[in-house]
């Protein structure tokens, strides 16, 4: 009985874990694959998101599909996703649930995964009818005006002209002539191609009055093949303009006509776009690298420059005697130091010694005369002084004036006396000379009374008996680094640019000033001084001049134009010039960069995207090249199936760039798709971010009517966080007029019982 009860709960427990394995079995998750395409047409759908939601049961699916098809609450999938451009999606699913399809206004497909690894959908979308105005019998024509679409430089305008019926005529032509302007200085920016609608008796009519030339019609070229008629059309148009500032605003104004043969029966301006205009990418986050040349490779040569150089000797003498004093050791260090300098020169390369001047000084006691008379005499023994220290060879080679002499003034014993800290004396002869200006024997006698002129006056005027060498000469050779450095700190007129420094000298300047300031203005004086000295801009001090200009916002696209050719496809290329050995390097790939992003800061994106495309494809650019040719417009489509290819990979590289440029990329697509992939991408941004609800109310407000208290909320959520979103939403096409002012409404109210609730409960 025991060995039958253990055989029983043996087989129960086996057919527990049974039952419990089949289950785990039966619920696997799989990656499920296929393809949605319209019932009808056999094609994708172009204009409408199509959305896959997995459930992992199928009850679960059923229960969803009802709340679906009825709209009456959210729905909680195990997983959604949305059909690419082609249809194709991948989803994650139970192999025991199922799938739901979604398209427009159409009924949900409930499809049973039931192990299926491919699952194709065919679904009929639903008739989508426009919302409809009734208006009456049109009276005029009066479009409506229309919020344009600004990508890159490109404003892009769409409108819709109603004419009423009776307005046209066979014998007529209606010409329609758009124009851009600025919206706020009221300047036009470019007249648009002109539309022009013929009847067909005026176009033949028109034909024998041009004597069947009709070259001579300057319209003829824009009629279309449309006639005009007595019957009511409607008129569409787009077109593109190239703007110079996407910053600012631009609206557009049409001049409409109806011209008979005799006479203009219909005149009218009327606003068609507005000023508002839908931004896509103003909220596009994107950082611009700044890019470096490599020293060594734009180093300029060093020139061996003319530099004269002048130096002084003094030696002292004996009283009344045209000889050295021995006792003072100075005159042996300076005769030694003179003689080797003067040897050092003579025996450089690259020196000339040009020539040598002599001057003999006695002091200034006893008689003038005999005064001058010594100092010549000293003059001459400095001059053989001379003859026998250098060869005669070089002194034959320099040139050697006669000897001056003069006698030392009285003025000169002052400094001296005050460097031995004789103040009071050197006082008292100061009063002396001020008293007697004009003569100097005067002076003598009236400091020879002086109680202390033999302990004091004549102790210092050894000082006042002396020889002095100065020589010039003539040195090529390049400064050193520590040199010029000096130089620039030192001299005040290298330092402020009343003097030129040597380009290579700019060069070392470059690397050893810190101050960026300085920095800056040697780089402006270098490539100035390149232009002058040698007709063309020196490339180094351009780029980090850019760079420099680059770091603080500010644009000027000229510095690195010369650089940039145009013509030559891609970067780097190195080109031989004309004499056949030097070579020289095309498009450098950082001065590329460079300017890329100074015509980004200056907002023109057209030539951003030209640089792009100069601009080698690699790792490091990959991310700035896209951010341009993004900028630019260039995004999506294309006219070729490489350029489709380059604009699928542009708007990758982007919408992963950050969690809000995935965001801000979908709703740039503005597809249906795009803006229902948007919606699932905001979920990702914090919701303290004032950007995230500013997005969010676009997408709800292109949901139409069905997304407008969402889009009212999200905005009012975005002006609490923060306030400087509310000029931005006012001209934002994406809000339009009618969400910012019911808003701003609905923003002051709320505001003004915040008010009362803080001044009701003191909060």
């Amino acid at each position: 009985m025991k060995t039958e009860f253990k055989q029983i709960k043996i087989l129960i427990l086996f057919l527990a874990l049974y039952a419990g394995y089949v289950p785990v079995m039966a619920q696997q998750i799989k990656l499920v694959s296929g393809r949605v395409l319209d019932k009808e047409s056999k094609l994708p759908f172009k204009d409408e998101a199509v959305y896959i939601y997995a459930f992992n049961t199928v009850a679960a699916a059923v229960e969803a599909k009802k709340v679906i098809d009825s709209s009456s609450g959210a729905v909680f999938s195990d997983g959604q996703e949305i059909a690419d451009e082609g249809g194709y999606y991948e989803i994650r699913v139970a192999d025991t649930g199922a799938l739901i399809f979604k398209v427009g206004l159409g009924e949900a497909v409930l499809k049973e995964v039931n192990y299926q690894m491919e699952i194709n959908a065919f679904i009929d979308a639903g008739i989508v009818l426009e919302t409809v105005e009734v208006t009456g019998t049109l009276q005029d024509i009066a479009p409506k005006e229309a919020a344009p679409t600004l990508i890159g430089n490109k404003l892009i305008m769409r409108n819709s002209f109603p004419i009423p019926a009776q307005f046209g005529k066979t014998n007529a032509r209606l010409i329609i002539q758009p124009y851009v302007m600025v919206c706020d200085n009221q300047d036009t920016v470019e007249f648009t191609r002109p539309m022009v609608y013929d009847g067909e008796q005026y176009r033949m009519t028109q034909e024998r009055r041009m004597l069947y030339n009709l070259k001579n019609d300057p319209l003829v070229e824009f009629a279309a093949k449309v006639p005009l008629t007595e019957t009511a059309m409607r008129i569409e148009w787009e077109d593109t303009v190239m703007v110079p500032d996407p910053t600012k605003n631009y609206y557009g104004n049409a001049i409409i006509q109806l011209e008979d043969y005799n006479m203009v029966y219909y005149n009218k301006l009327t606003k068609i776009i507005s000023c508002e205009a839908r931004r896509p990418l103003k909220f596009l986050e994107y950082s611009l690298d700044r890019y470096s040349l490599d020293f060594n490779d734009y180093k300029r040569r060093a020139k061996r420059e003319l530099r004269n150089t002048a130096a002084n000797v003094s030696l002292t003498f004996l009283v009344n005697k045209a000889e050295i004093d021995n006792k003072d050791p100075n005159n042996e260090v300076q005769l030694n130091e003179l003689k080797n300098n003067l040897m050092n020169i003579i025996n450089c390369e690259d020196c000339t010694l040009k020539e040598i001047h002599v001057t003999g000084v006695s002091s200034p006691e006893g008689n003038y005369q005999s005064n001058l008379a010594l100092a010549k005499r000293r003059a001459i023994f400095a001059k053989n002084q001379l003859n026998r220290m250098l060869p005669a060879g070089s002194l034959s080679r320099t040139f050697l004036p006669a000897p001056d002499a003069r006698v030392a003034e009285w003025s000169e014993l002052i400094p001296v006396l005050e460097a031995d800290s004789c103040f009071k004396e050197a006082e008292e002869i100061k009063k002396i000379i001020e008293e007697n200006p004009d003569s100097q024997q005067k002076q003598y006698l009236a400091i020879r009374k002086l109680p202390y002129y033999n302990t004091v006056v004549k102790e210092h005027l050894g000082s006042l008996r002396y020889m002095r060498f100065e020589y010039k000469h003539e040195i090529y050779r390049e400064l050193t680094p520590e040199e010029i450095l000096q130089r620039y700190e030192t001299d005040e007129d290298y330092r402020t640019g009343k003097k030129d420094f040597a380009l290579y000298e700019y060069w070392h300047l470059f690397q050893m000033v810190k101050d960026s300031v300085q920095l800056e203005n040697l780089y402006r004086r270098a490539y100035k001084a390149s232009m002058e000295s040698e007709g063309q801009p020196w490339i180094l001090p351009a780029n980090l001049l850019a760079v420099s200009y680059l770091s603080r916002d500010t644009v000027d696209t000229s510095i690195l134009e010369p650089f940039i050719d145009r013509r030559t496809r891609g970067a780097n290329v190195v080109r031989t010039r004309m004499d056949g050995v030097t070579k020289e390097i095309i498009n450098p790939e950082a001065v590329v960069a460079n300017q890329l992003s100074m015509y980004v800061k200056a907002n023109n994106f057209e030539q951003a995207s030209v640089m792009a495309q100069i601009l080698p494809d690699t790792e490091k650019n990959a991310l700035l090249k896209a951010y341009a040719m993004c900028l630019g417009g260039y995004y999506r489509g294309g006219n070729t199936a490489k350029e489709r290819e380059e604009a699928k990979k542009t708007f990758e590289l982007v919408k992963n760039s950050s969690s809000m440029n995935e965001v801000v990329m979908h709703l740039a697509m503005d597809t249906k798709r795009d803006d229902a992939m948007a919606k699932i991408a905001v979920k990702k941004l914090p919701t303290d971010n004032p950007r995230a609800w500013y997005m969010k109310a676009i997408i709800y407000n292109r949901e139409g009517d069905t997304g407008l208290e969402n889009a009212v909320n999200c905005l009012i959520k975005c002006f609490t966080l923060d306030p400087k979103y509310i000029p931005i939403a006012e001209t934002d096409g994406d809000i339009g007029k009618d969400l910012f002012e019911y808003t701003m409404e609905m923003y002051d109210i709320n505001k003004d019982m915040i008010d009362i609730l803080i001044q009701q409960y003191k909060l």
